[in-house]
């Protein structure tokens, strides 16, 4: 099963935990998709739109000794991260639009499907560990909404001024 937080997170906020990231693991911000098995991490990310593609990412720690999978969209002609298999975390950016901010998305399976076990393990524990770094960051400087969502200090700026958490 995999674990979930959501949250409302500004773009001065999204800067703060994305260097928190940065700072604490061997870690790299994937796009969604590539033209190429090979996924090159990013520096900067787009400027967030209604276009899913400059608001999902993978989050991945490199330090873990899983491979990241990857798989062809035949559909679309582009690579896609397979996110149960791979030593990653769903990222799915808050986007703000017309005084309505929509939340964003941490996800992360724990386990994967082993080949030579044939069966469902559980990853690495460095993933793991690093999971739980990630929730108790969001946890300590976030506030608690409802059971698994968090608002960052400037998305309650914006709920403040009259913006609208939805």
């Amino acid at each position: 099963m995999p674990r979930q937080l959501l949250f409302y997170m500004s773009k001065d906020d999204e800067d703060e935990f994305l260097s928190f990231l940065r700072s604490s693991a061997s870690m790299a911000v994937l796009p969604a998709t590539s033209p190429t098995p090979g996924f090159a991490p990013l520096d900067t990310l787009p400027e967030a739109s209604q276009n899913v593609m400059t608001r999902k990412f993978w989050l991945q720690n490199t330090s873990v000794n899983l491979p990241l999978v990857t798989e062809i969209d035949d559909d679309k002609g582009t690579y896609v991260i397979n996110g149960f298999q791979s030593p990653v975390v769903e990222f799915l950016r808050s986007f703000a639009i017309s005084g309505i901010m929509l939340p964003g998305r941490l996800e992360a399976d724990m386990t994967y499907f082993d080949d030579d076990k044939r069966d469902l393990v559980s990853k690495p524990v460095e993933f793991r560990d690093w999971v739980d770094s990630i929730e108790f960051w969001i946890k300590k400087h976030y506030k608690h909404l409802t059971l698994l969502t968090y608002v960052s200090p400037g998305a309650e700026k914006f709920r403040d001024e009259g913006g609208i958490l939805h």
